[in-house]
């Protein structure tokens, strides 16, 4: 996972120094794009649930909105539509080692597609006005996942991954693929895929249990073990969806992790191992551990709590009165990389985004919260001809960022419609 980290988001990170106080000064500007303290008509119904109301941008016309609402949500939603319809899905795989090059054209675009199918899943479920259009979006990303163009990076590697007669399996590749398949079958009902996924949670759980199992590989000779999370998620979501039991892949998966690779120093599971000789290469990390925790739940709830509060505990902290996510635990030797990005005082901006929604699945939605009052502080919104963009995040940030804002419109939800 941490070859995808979200490095742009460092560069919006450098404007939280000395920012305290001058978060005032930002909410009262008024000019296009900038924050603004508008006055909210309670009566439109699509601000009504606005959260942080003052936290609103701008258009060209001077019509405001509030960034934590379902119309500006809606507004992310098209924008990212329309960025990622960009890609020329007809286009030549990417090539990459998974380490040293090519890593923001090969696994972004698919993980930021990925993410927005998610997103898209909790909109095609809690927002009535975009579900349709959640719903044909998260098509069109089904079966964009299975072009060359965005899942050709493994196939040197592991094989082609959607090939006619056979799935080679590759685990970043078809866990998420398998997880929004399933998703889409969730919220819609249509059985269009059944077919393929049911061949891909077969090619996993064979993975799993055979000789190369239980902790899959991410490319070649790499091992990151929250790269197996959203499987082992797909799989458990497999089972309630299908009436399937895959739990004797699941269980091995987790016990292994579990005995061998829980980080001494924080309790956390590990970055990164050597499963010959069970290894842990590199121990717990903002975001890794973030990461695999909006997934962890989906398939062991109560170590996904155990695990969420370590993770509080290790690496989330308030700088300059705003919440961020520490990249390493505090006292660790370990400097930036190219996972991380650069770090300020030790936060990890990568870290931080997918914390959004490891706190909201994790049912801490205060902090939640806090750390989306961050990423609208520093992540410079622009609202133009109905979409929203942060111009201070790359598209999968946003993404990214999108599903977490996504998981709090749950709690939004009056009981009666849910």
């Amino acid at each position: 996972m941490e070859r995808r980290s979200l490095n742009s988001l460092a560069r919006t990170i450098i404007s939280l120094i000395g920012l305290g106080s001058g978060f005032a000064l930002m909410v009262s500007g008024q000019s296009q794009g900038l924050l603004s303290a508008p006055a909210v008509n309670a009566s439109n119904g699509t601000n009504r649930r606005a959260h942080f109301p003052a936290l609103a941008v701008l258009d060209e016309k001077g019509a405001s909105l509030p960034l934590f609402s379902p119309k500006a949500y809606r507004a992310e939603f098209r924008y990212l539509r329309h960025e990622f319809q960009k890609i020329d899905l007809s286009g030549l795989a990417v090539k990459t080692d998974g380490w040293t090059y090519n890593i923001s054209d090969a696994e972004w675009p698919f993980l930021g597609l990925s993410y927005l199918g998610y997103a898209c899943a909790n909109f095609a479920k809690y927002d009535p006005v975009v579900r349709d259009e959640a719903l044909r979006e998260m098509q069109w990303l089904i079966d964009a996942l299975q072009t060359p163009r965005m899942s050709g990076f493994v196939a040197p590697h592991f094989g082609e991954p959607f090939g006619a007669n056979e799935i080679h399996v590759a685990v970043f590749v078809h866990g998420h693929f398998l997880n929004l398949a399933l998703k889409y079958r969730d919220v819609s009902g249509d059985t269009r895929y059944d077919a393929l996924i049911h061949r891909v949670a077969d090619a996993l759980v064979r993975e799993y249990m055979g000789t190369d199992g239980p902790i899959l590989r991410s490319y070649r000779d790499m091992w990151w073990i929250s790269d197996n999370f959203p499987a082992i998620s797909a799989l458990s979501r497999y089972d309630r969806l299908f009436q399937r039991d895959t739990s004797e892949a699941r269980n091995r998966f987790l016990s292994i992790l579990k005995m061998y690779y829980l980080d001494k120093k924080t309790g956390l599971f590990c970055t990164y191992v050597n499963p010959y000789g069970h290894i842990q290469k590199q121990g717990a990390r903002g975001i890794s551990v973030m990461y695999g925790l909006h997934f962890l739940k989906d398939f062991d709830a109560d170590f996904a709590t155990s695990q969420y509060e370590l993770a509080k505990k290790s690496f989330v902290r308030s700088l300059f009165g705003v919440t961020a996510v520490r990249e390493f635990p505090e006292g660790s030797s370990a400097e930036s990389d190219i996972d991380s990005g650069p770090l300020i005082f030790g936060i990890g901006p990568s870290a931080s985004g997918f914390a959004i929604a490891a706190a909201a699945v994790n049912g801490d939605e205060a902090t939640a919260w806090e750390l989306l009052q961050a990423s609208a502080l520093v992540g410079l919104p622009e609202w133009h001809n109905g979409e929203l963009r942060y111009n201070a995040m790359p598209t999968v940030g946003q993404a990214v960022i999108l599903f977490g804002k996504s998981e709090l419109l749950k709690s939004d939800v009056p009981l009666s419609a849910k």
